[in-house]
């Protein structure tokens, strides 16, 4: 993100509707108490949802065999990339976002945001390989696509590119000169070489982490949508009514989830890109930049995020056999819950009651009995 100096004498310092001045010298927030208490609680409700959402997908494929396909592979790469937006993207943006300088380090200064461009590049791409891997399995289920053996190539590969965009953000980050720091406050800014170099990375984001994604993810997902709607499968003309609607309600179901992965990924992501864009080529003021950086992009930023958040509630419930193991998992729990109650019911009614009541005990209904009930 470019630093902003609001020490500079030329900056105006105006107020923001009601709200304080956040460029005031004597403070190092950037924004208001109550737009400070909005962006944490925002940020770290994001926080919690990725983890448990995305540990409980990796969760889920690593522990079960069964769950070891090639799609969920993809999904597990997904989670992977998922949480280490969480780990490494939320907890820093925050901080940065209402905070003037950077308290974490020259070594933060550089890892944060390289590893946040790098998880961030490794989800936007791994979302294309899904794509990729269910328009296969849908137009040509009978030919040979995606194995094992090249679905750990192509994460390979995704790992390899992503790493690829977060060099060039882990070599222009760090701390200002010194004659341009004469404060010296610790600060992290972005050092190109010219205003040109800057803009065309921000250009090849757009391209490589927004617009080709969408664009593929987009067009395969309106072939996976055509030929599922269109096509009926052999002897559906002939079903009664019944199973038509049930077969209609199940392509609806696909079409609403192919929708809605298209739709997140764009109102999510394309706030960002247009602040950055903005930034770059929008010649904004000062006090333009200020309630840019300072007001629209940590909105931004956390839409961002949440869609890492969302990808283990879309990915994992429209995944029948993800599906299928929370429930697994849920019920287990519930068997395991009740088992623990029956037991220390039992032992309770033994100790205060008697033989009499340990032998009603032993006509005390199992966990699989209540759950039959």
């Amino acid at each position: 993100m470019k630093e902003i100096d609001s020490n500079d004498s030329t900056w105006d310092n105006q107020t923001m509707g009601s709200e304080a001045n956040a460029d005031d010298s004597d403070t190092i927030l950037k924004q208001s108490p109550p737009i400070i208490a909005v962006f944490v609680i925002g940020y770290l409700s994001v926080f919690v949802v990725c983890i448990v959402g995305n540990l409980l997908v990796i969760y889920v494929v690593m522990k079960i065999p069964r769950m070891r396909t090639v799609t969920n592979y993809f999904i597990l790469n997904l989670a992977t990339s998922d949480l280490l937006v969480a780990v490494f993207c939320i907890p820093f943006t925050l901080v940065d976002n209402i905070i003037k300088g950077w308290p974490f380090g020259e070594f933060m200064c550089r890892l944060s945001p390289a590893a946040a461009t790098i998880s961030v590049a490794a989800s936007v791409f791994t979302l294309v390989a899904i794509a990729l891997d269910r328009y296969y399995a849908v137009l040509y289920p009978t030919v040979s696509k995606f194995t094992v053996r090249s679905t750990i190539w192509t994460i390979r590969l995704i790992w390899f590119l992503a790493i690829i965009m977060g060099i060039p953000v882990m070599v222009i980050m760090g701390p200002p000169a010194e004659e341009d720091n004469p404060s010296g406050a610790q600060m992290c800014i972005e050092r190109w070489p010219t205003e040109d170099y800057r803009r065309a990375f921000t250009v090849s984001l757009l391209l490589v982490c927004f617009l080709l994604p969408l664009s593929i993810i987009g067009y395969l997902y309106v072939r996976i949508g055509y030929r599922i709607w269109f096509n009926m499968s052999p002897g559906q003309t002939k079903a009664s009514h019944d199973a038509r609607t049930s077969v209609t309600k199940r392509k609806t179901k696909v079409i609403k989830m192919l929708l809605v992965v298209v739709v997140l990924f764009t109102l999510t992501w394309l706030p960002l890109h247009v602040v950055m864009m903005l930034s770059d080529f929008g010649r904004l003021s000062k006090s333009q930049e200020q309630v840019v950086w300072f007001y629209v992009f940590p909105v931004a930023n956390w839409l961002s995020y949440l869609h890492s958040a969302i990808d283990p509630l879309v990915y994992g419930y429209y995944n029948r056999a993800v599906r299928s193991e929370f429930k697994s998992m849920r019920t287990r729990s519930m068997q395991s819950s009740i088992a623990m109650t029956s037991f220390s019911e039992g032992r309770t009614r033994m100790s205060t009651i008697g033989r009499s009541t340990r032998r009603a005990a032993e006509h005390t209904s199992t966990p699989s009995e209540l759950l039959r009930d």
